[in-house]
């Protein structure tokens, strides 16, 4: 006969498994400094794809002003501002890349604690 306990706390661990246990079972892999390091390249990579197609809008749609006043630019300045800006925005954008991955691979870990435990008792039900 089925046992009913054990069948809802098969139910159970497989909703896990499905919802959010998905992104929880693949971060287990990782080392916590393995996942922030990937999370954090990933994340630079896709921030200088952004800052580059920002710039390219910017220069885009002041083209005709580029244009007129290219000769009175200070050309060195106006590189430095960019660089600046840059640098500011991946700073800004990896400290918050960090910080969120931190957390959420700590509440990964605690969520697969627990499903661990729930695993266990599972398996020593009879």
């Amino acid at each position: 006969m089925v046992d009913e306990k054990k069948v809802r706390a098969m139910i159970e661990l497989a909703r896990y498994e499905e919802g959010e246990g998905r992104e929880d079972l693949r971060i287990r892999h990782f080392y916590r400094g393995d996942y922030l390091t990937v999370q954090l390249i990933k994340n630079w990579f896709l921030t200088t794809i952004s800052y580059i197609l920002l710039l390219a809008l910017l220069v885009g749609g002041n083209l005709e002003f580029l244009m007129n006043n290219l000769d009175s630019m200070d050309i060195p300045v106006v590189l430095s501002l960019i660089l600046i800006g840059y640098v500011a925005l991946i700073g800004l954008y990896l400290a918050i890349t960090y910080i969120s991955s931190a957390v959420r691979y700590g509440r990964a870990r605690k969520r697969l604690r627990e499903y661990v435990v729930k695993l266990r008792s599972l398996y020593r039900m009879k």
